[in-house]
């Protein structure tokens, strides 16, 4: 079932899946995180899905994360004469800040401060760095510069220039609009595009405390400047992306490797989850089945640490959308049933908050009792999150009456969220948590439970407590697929 994978799946939704029956489809299929990229589609088109994927979640008993990826201040080339040009190896251009249509041996840029950023001997690189140039010469609105690598350039292209400082705020006007769409909507989650410094991130944080919204921050590592912060980048954020495409432009393609398990470690020892994204099964944007390489990549990327795996244009406008998001679920699966990495719990002499104490008193309660779940009761997910950092080998579930923090904790490893009803003593929890463990097939009769909770229950205090138990023999049987939330449905449905 679907509750089993423990890597969660971020999948981005485009053309290809925005429908109402391609969503259920996409949900069905196992993604736990939709992705609305607001480098296309109208706030209109954006609402439609948001209230649609609610409606699903409520209907499927799936709680989906929403997390908005702002746009950022991509630079990119202008249009062109035909839509597109060819840059010829050797060949000398001409690329101009003024607001005219591209023609060959012309390169119109909507970056008016780019002209003025660079000098003779910087890199340009386009179309995702299958194209370079290198500047020659600089003047007021124009730069020359040589073709190094040729190839047919499209309108509106991105570009990058790699060591190359440059005059940007990482929030642009464009951003701050969608983004308070964004806030208003109640997303989960706020992705921030090309975050350079960690005042980027406070920023971000500043703008969603004003609105008063409970969403969290993702910070996207795509940029050398955020790589040679990293450390902070990720201690001020909530989540991690590591933003592939762009990255590997930045820093060069055979650093990226390196750098990808690096920011994995460092989300890992942090405790922020980190989702691996770009390319991951790109061949299937066109064809029903990956390439080995992309099916060794996503491996890779269950066993660096990664807590969730991205689709980008193989669920926005792929061809296969839905296979994807199965594929990718088959691949997470069979990478975590045939290792064996749980148990990530430091015995050494260091100093804990109560809640992660409990958190790390859960785990290791769970592996010396052989338990098969550990039950968070939560409110915001703190202490569940922080069980997660240990990777515990037992089903980890949160539990709670209120469900948009369910909505959040989705992206969390190996975490699955449960709704129960309203409670006030000890006794509602745990006559709730058995009766709902054994009924959707999560544990039987006989298991041991771990429980996290928080004393005194009426106060709505912080977790500070931990309780053992025992499934009783009168909990009932298991419920039929069609009576239980989809993620603990035997069948897949994608």
């Amino acid at each position: 079932m679907l509750a089993d994978r423990r890597v969660k799946i971020v999948a981005t939704i485009g053309p290809a899946s925005r429908s109402p029956q391609a969503l259920e489809k996409c949900i069905r299929a196992g993604m736990n995180v939709a992705r609305l990229n607001f480098s296309h589609g109208t706030h209109e088109e954006h609402l439609e899905v948001i209230r649609t994927i609610r409606e699903l979640s409520a209907k499927l008993q799936a709680p989906v994360t929403l997390l908005q990826d702002l746009q950022g201040p991509k630079i990119r080339v202008g249009r062109f004469e035909g839509g597109s040009i060819l840059l010829k190896e050797g060949e000398k251009v001409r690329i101009t800040s003024q607001s005219v249509m591209g023609r060959p041996g012309l390169i119109p840029s909507d970056f008016p401060e780019l002209i003025g950023s660079m000098h003779p001997g910087a890199k340009i690189l386009l179309n995702d760095g299958l194209l370079e140039l290198k500047v020659l010469s600089v003047g007021t609105e124009e730069l020359e510069a040589e073709v190094i690598y040729g190839g047919i350039l499209s309108d509106r292209k991105g570009m990058n220039c790699p060591g190359v400082p440059l005059p940007v705020d990482c929030l642009t006007p464009k951003d701050l609009k969608d983004l308070e769409f964004g806030l208003a909507q109640d997303v989960d989650y706020v992705a921030l595009s090309f975050v350079r410094y960690p005042k980027d991130i406070r920023r971000l944080r500043d703008l969603i405390d004003s609105g008063n919204s409970q969403a969290k921050t993702c910070a996207k590592i795509e940029m050398l400047e955020a790589v040679e912060n990293l450390e902070e980048i990720i201690r001020l954020s909530d989540a991690v992306m590591v933003a592939r495409g762009d990255l590997a432009v930045e820093i060069g393609q055979s650093r990226l490797p390196e750098i990808q398990k690096r920011i994995i470690r460092l989300g890992n020892r942090l405790n922020r989850p980190v989702i691996t994204a770009t390319q991951m099964l790109d061949s299937m944007v066109e064809n029903p089945r990956p390439t080995r390489a992309e099916i060794t990549d996503v491996a890779n990327a269950v066993l660096d640490g990664s807590d969730a795996l991205m689709l980008s244009a193989e669920s926005a406008s792929g061809k296969y959308p839905f296979q994807c998001i199965s594929t990718m679920h088959e691949i997470i699966r069979e990478v975590e049933t045939s290792t064996d990495r749980y148990y990530k719990i430091s015995l050494d002499h260091e100093f804990l908050s109560v809640a992660a104490s409990i958190g790390a008193s859960a785990s290791l309660s769970a592996l010396k009792l052989d338990a098969k779940v550990i039950v968070c009761l939560t409110t915001t997910g703190k202490t569940a999150q922080i069980i997660a950092g240990f990777r515990p080998r037992a089903r980890l579930i949160a539990v709670t009456d209120q469900l948009p923090a369910l909505n959040r904790l989705e992206l969390t490893w190996g975490l699955q969220t449960l709704l129960i009803s309203n409670y006030s003593t000890m006794d509602d929890v745990v006559h709730q948590v058995e009766k709902l463990l054994i009924e959707y097939g999560l544990a039987r009769s006989g298991d041991k439970v771990v429980l996290t909770w928080g004393y005194p229950i009426p106060e709505g205090a912080k977790t500070n407590s931990l309780y053992i138990f025992t499934l009783s023999h009168e909990g009932g049987i298991r419920k039929g697929d069609r009576l239980i939330p989809l993620r603990c449905q035997k069948e897949l449905q994608g």
